[in-house]
């Protein structure tokens, strides 16, 4: 990504980014399509009042790819390619410690996270045992998206698509023989998805190891005075806590999007079932329409850390105006189809017979939301040409500011507007 036209190089690198992040997301649609069409209104809303749970857990694996992904490459576009795989190793390393102690914790309060967010009594069950069974595949979702990291900064974001694509696959296959054949109910639905990011992560991880044998070979092109001239081992706290310095901040950004999701939520539902089915809906379908915006924004960060890493700095901004102008197009054609077409996919969901309030809010809510996709998108860009120089400080800030005010927006107006407030 440091040579060759910037908007050919950001283009080529998203669009693998893009149908990565479809496929990633495609398993939890279909989840919620299987669940919504074979077990009831119910049930989907157990999955939804999980899901702003598990997304608090996601989002610190998202921080820590951040941090591990602007280092590696930093590493890789100056050529430091012993540090390179070193920062590879540590972070990996990091990363499944991690997952393993969070996995614990989060298993041990399923109970108690479902309680403060008040989910209504007809869906506690099923919404406990859904979370417990993710709370156990939690290292196989961790350790994904670490590795999906390693390959985006190493410019290889080919590769992380082949695998979600065989996952997405799988766990289709086996929604459809634990909850259609089985009836194993909310339960299928959870050990599908364990299963599918098992084999996912052991897959990709296997891939990975094999191929930074590769990389043997580059080492060759060092010039001898980046040093990098020796091997430093598998684990280093040096870089480690470089990498620390931008994963922390990741991390408390990503944790409070989240956590502000998490009390979302549970204003959510206190307004019944029926909306939470809505919500869960809309929130799925608008977390693929975001993928092309989000994905031009981590393609614009990986750009610009290996081309500071090759001092180019110009090019940084080249790739930036670049970036702006394909999220304008791409922010300006969801808007049109969701505008058009956001009632028959939210038909795939549920019946309308059964379900015209959940399926009302739905419509309703991802209208709304589509019109600033736009100012999303650009934010996006710039928070991604500021995480890859390493500068996360104003990133941080300009988030937590957007999710705070529709925080506060939301329970202050939430007893006089109603659900619309959302």
């Amino acid at each position: 990504m440091t040579e060759g036209n910037a908007a050919k190089s950001i283009a080529y690198f998203s669009i693998p980014l893009v149908l990565s992040s479809v496929f990633q997301q495609l398993y939890n649609l279909v989840d919620s399509i299987i669940v919504g069409n074979y077990i009831g209104e119910d049930a989907l809303a157990a999955v939804g009042a999980s899901y702003s749970i598990t997304m608090v857990f996601m989002s610190i694996a998202i921080g820590s790819g951040i941090g591990c992904a602007v280092v590696i490459a930093q590493y890789y576009g100056a050529k430091m390619i012993y540090k390179m795989k070193t920062s590879i190793y540590t972070s990996i390393i990091a990363i499944s410690i991690l997952s393993v102690f969070l996995g614990c914790i989060g298993w041990l309060i399923s109970d108690f996270l479902l309680e403060i967010m008040k989910t209504p009594a007809n869906i506690f069950d099923d919404a406990l045992k859904y979370l417990k069974i993710y709370f156990l595949g939690l290292t196989f979702m961790f350790l994904y998206n670490i590795i999906t990291s390693i390959f985006n900064a190493l410019g290889e974001s080919k590769i992380p698509l082949y695998f979600l694509i065989f996952s997405s696959f799988l766990n289709i296959l086996l929604d459809l023989i634990f909850v259609v054949k089985l009836n194993y109910g909310v339960v299928g639905v959870a050990v599908a998805t364990l299963i599918a990011q098992g084999i996912s992560a052991f897959l990709s991880t296997a891939y990975l190891f094999l191929n930074l044998k590769k990389f043997r070979e580059k080492i060759n092109i060092n010039n001898g005075d980046n040093n990098d001239t020796k091997d430093i081992g598998l684990f280093n706290f040096s870089i480690f806590k470089n990498m620390s310095k931008i994963a922390i901040p990741s991390i408390f950004q990503q944790s409070f999007v989240y956590i502000s999701i998490f009390l979302v939520q549970i204003v959510v539902n206190t307004f019944g079932s029926s909306i939470i089915a809505g919500y869960t809906i809309a929130s799925k379908i608008d977390s693929i329409t975001m993928i092309p915006l989000a994905s031009f924004g981590n393609a614009v960060g990986t750009f610009t850390a290996q081309n500071i890493g090759a001092k180019k700095i110009n090019r940084v901004k080249e790739g930036l105006k670049s970036s702006l102008i394909m999220i304008a197009l791409t922010s300006l054609a969801i808007f049109s189809v969701l505008f058009i077409l956001g009632k028959d996919i939210i038909d795939l969901f549920l019946d309308e017979n059964n379900s015209k309030d959940a399926i009302g809010f739905a419509i309703k809510y991802l209208r709304i939301v589509s019109a600033f996709y736009i100012v999303k998108g650009f934010m996006n860009a710039y928070c991604g040409v500021l995480k890859g120089a390493g500068d996360i400080g104003v990133f941080v800030l300009a988030t937590m500011m957007n999710f705070l005010i529709r925080l506060i927006l939301v329970y202050v107006f939430s007893n006089s507007i109603g659900e619309s407030i959302v």
